[in-house]
This record gives structure tokens, sequence and C-alpha cells, in this order.
């Protein structure tokens, strides 16, 4: 059984790693966006369904994105506030 200090240190790194995800989320999100402002412009130019499609899928992976930034972002919290529990 492992002790309290190894409990610890084990959510102290889980919430790391939440952290760490949750910059990989950002900049995946960021790039997105990049992707769906190159989309927008030729849009602009075009009314092909495809693009329609190719931007509405975009649109939906930054939603995605921005979800998951939450969640991990409430997993990191909810470890390093057990680590306050068990003092």
């Amino acid at each position: 059984m492992a002790s309290i200090e190894e409990v610890k240190a084990a959510l102290m790194q889980a919430a790391e790693q939440g952290s760490n995800s949750l910059n990989q989320i950002r900049a995946a999100a960021e790039q997105t966006e990049q992707v769906l402002t190159r989309l927008r412009a030729v849009a602009a130019g075009t009314g092909h369904p495809k693009v329609a499609e190719a931007i509405q899928r975009a649109e939906q992976t930054k939603q995605r994105l921005a979800e998951a930034a939450t969640m991990i972002q409430g997993s990191a919290a909810a470890a390093r506030e057990y680590v306050s529990v068990l003092g």
C-alpha cells in the first residue's frame, strides 16, 4: 500500500500532466483557428459544399477542444484539491 506522501506525489504528477495537456490543447485550438481563418478566406471565393463542410468540422473541432480543456483543467484542479485534503 502506498504512503500518503507517495499518493500526494502521484496526484501532483497527474495534475502537472493535466496542465501540460491543457497547454497542448490550447496550442491545437490556436492551430484550428488558423485553419478556420484559411478556410473562411477560401469560402469567400467559392460556395462549394465541401468548403462549408470543412469549416463546420473545424468549428466542431474547436468546440470539442474547448470542452477537453475545461475537463482536463477540472481534473488537475480536483487532484490538487485532494492533495490539500490529505494535508
